[in-house]
């Protein structure tokens, strides 16, 4: 709580901040997290199965947390517990030593933080409201300005100390959360629970969009084909002869793409509908993974992650706005944890459980080749689900909040 007669944080001055908190805490463990598995002595299939394990959590979890942030606990307390959860789970995950103790923290890990990141979007999206929500990609520039300074920052840190401590940095980034959402986020807590129906605050999504089924299905394909590509490019650069701070370079890369480009998705989707911007994004990645099939360099390797950073703002600030177009602000949370659910928790079981069983018999080049054609074949699905009036035609302009 704020202590009384301290001054008030704008709004978007705490929204913006927050973004920026949680670039640091992806940026310390997404890119890092496969050399950090293999810094313990894992193989490519075994940190696969651990990152299929994450993936579990998040998919018995994020659900239950979208609902109890929409109906009960409110979005600043799920988010609380989720910053602060992910830092104990980091920890924990940090001083695990035997393969079955790396899966069970693991676990741990990425089922308290798995409120976390849509937590965040749905506190984004109520302060800008229906009128400004094209705007998202504005605001959700500034954490990926933040995700790739700390790439580049982390990947000298850890060249220099080693991959092991990749976990402190995220359990750091974790409590920086948890800290900035006690002192800037305004309480939220719904003042009644709202009756859902069946299958609570998840049923009642269903119920108010009919296609956020064939949505959900172009998110499993696309991010099936990303997680199978992405989680394992760290590990090609590395075999190719890079190390760390290769890595580091580029994400950091990436991440720098994504900051125009989040910042343009808003003109994009007024001026071409949030459809077209979606399956732009789809044909960005699948161009992006086939090149890293096809090249050896690992400094070309490096360079050629920008393919990632595009891809990724065009398709995750588009799938923040049209859950939000889709849905009444009531099931914000929810919805945008259904997608977390699907995207990162059910397509990571597929994408990196198959992905390293793919990389250790058949090579690097057939798992980008595959990882290609379904991120295609979510494209094509996404541009059916997206085909309405609302998602499909340009947003009218207005003034940007930030």
């Amino acid at each position: 709580m704020r202590a009384a007669g301290a001054p008030r944080i704008r709004p978007a001055v705490a929204v913006q901040t927050l973004f920026v908190l949680f670039g640091v805490f992806i940026a310390a463990s997404f890119p890092f997290l496969s050399l950090f598995l293999d810094g313990k002595g894992l193989t490519a299939g075994e940190i696969g199965a651990v990152i299929a394990v994450m993936a579990i959590a998040r998919v018995l979890l994020s659900p239950l947390w979208g609902h109890l942030a929409d109906t009960s606990l409110g979005r600043h307390r799920a988010l609380q517990i989720g910053a602060l959860g992910g830092a104990i789970g980091a920890l924990a995950l940090f001083g695990a030593e035997t393969y079955p103790a790396i899966v069970a923290t693991a676990f741990v890990f990425a089922g308290l933080s798995a409120t976390v990141a849509p937590n965040v979007d749905a506190i984004a999206l109520e302060f800008l409201g229906d009128d400004r929500m094209t705007e998202y990609g504005r605001i959700r520039g500034w954490e990926s300005l933040a995700y790739a300074t700390t790439c580049l920052l982390v990947g000298v840190l850890l060249q220099q100390v080693g991959i092991r401590w990749a976990m402190p940095v995220v359990a750091f980034a974790a409590l920086a959360i948890f800290v900035w959402a006690i002192v800037a986020i305004e309480p939220d807590r719904p003042a009644r629970s709202i009756r859902h129906g069946r299958l609570g605050a998840v049923g009642a999504v269903f119920r108010a969009a009919q296609r956020f089924w064939m949505f959900l299905l172009a998110l499993l394909l696309v991010w099936t084909g990303f997680n199978a590509a992405w989680n394992f490019i760290g590990l090609k650069i590395e075999r190719a002869g890079g190390g760390a701070l290769l890595v580091g370079i580029g994400t950091a890369l990436g991440g720098l793409v994504e900051v125009p480009v989040m910042r343009l998705s808003s003109r994009f989707s007024k001026r071409f509908g949030l459809r077209a911007v979606y399956v732009a994004g789809c044909i960005v990645y699948a161009t992006g993974f086939l090149l890293w099939g096809l090249v050896e360099d690992p400094t070309v390797l490096s360079v050629l992650t920008v393919f990632e950073g595009a891809g990724f703002a065009l398709l995750f600030t588009t799938m923040v706005v049209v859950i939000g177009r889709m849905l009444p602000s009531s099931l914000y949370s929810t919805g945008q944890s259904l997608a977390a659910t699907m995207g990162f928790g059910i397509a990571p079981i597929i994408g990196a459980g198959l992905g390293g069983l793919v990389f250790d018999r058949y090579g690097p080049e057939t798992l980008y080749v595959g990882a290609s054609l379904l991120t295609l074949a979510g494209g094509a699905v996404a541009w059916i689900a997206l085909s309405t009036p609302a998602l499909s035609r340009p947003a009218p302009d207005v003034e940007p909040v930030l």
